[in-house]
């Protein structure tokens, strides 16, 4: 199960987003999507959206190495009316408690399946978006993973 697998499964068990991608009911897009450019014709808020951001690096050490990727979690709502600001206000109150419950998720995941999630929090980094022209407003995570590195050659790509 890839990072963006992952939080694809939570956006499914999330009382507030109930991504349901069998029907209509799409709350989640990813950059692996086919409807990823598709936004106003079929996204449903809230919504959770996952793009690999700018790269990759890579750290540790011999015999432990590791991939380090970036990957930019954001969690938008839609507000009609954007001079309504009491709405835009408790649409990102509501983003940010639903971004807050996605981290807890995946730090108690963390802790429960030490190998599946490398992920540490003091690495986040979080911003609000306010997209006036999509009427979009939420919170946009950084997020640093780094998953272990395999220097194994799989097939003969050398001759």
């Amino acid at each position: 199960m890839t990072f963006i697998d992952y939080i694809e499964s939570l956006a499914i068990s999330h009382v507030d987003i109930r991504h349901r991608p069998e029907t209509q009911e799409i709350h989640f897009l990813s950059s692996e999507s086919a409807k990823h450019t598709a936004l106003d014709s079929v996204l449903r808020y809230p919504a959770v959206l996952i793009d690999r951001g700018s790269g990759f690096d890579f750290t540790g050490g011999p015999g432990a190495y590791f991939k380090k990727r970036e990957y930019l979690l954001f969690v938008l709502d839609h507000v009609h009316d954007t001079s309504d600001y009491r709405a835009i206000d408790a649409a990102l109150t509501k983003c940010e408690s639903i971004l807050d419950e996605f981290l807890d998720k995946i730090l108690a995941d963390k802790r429960q399946f030490r190998s599946i999630i490398p992920f540490a929090l003091e690495d986040v980094a979080v911003d609000y978006i306010q997209n006036n022209d999509n009427q979009l407003y939420g919170a946009l995570a950084v997020l640093q993973i780094a998953e272990p590195y395999k220097s194994i050659i799989c097939r003969k790509a050398f001759e």
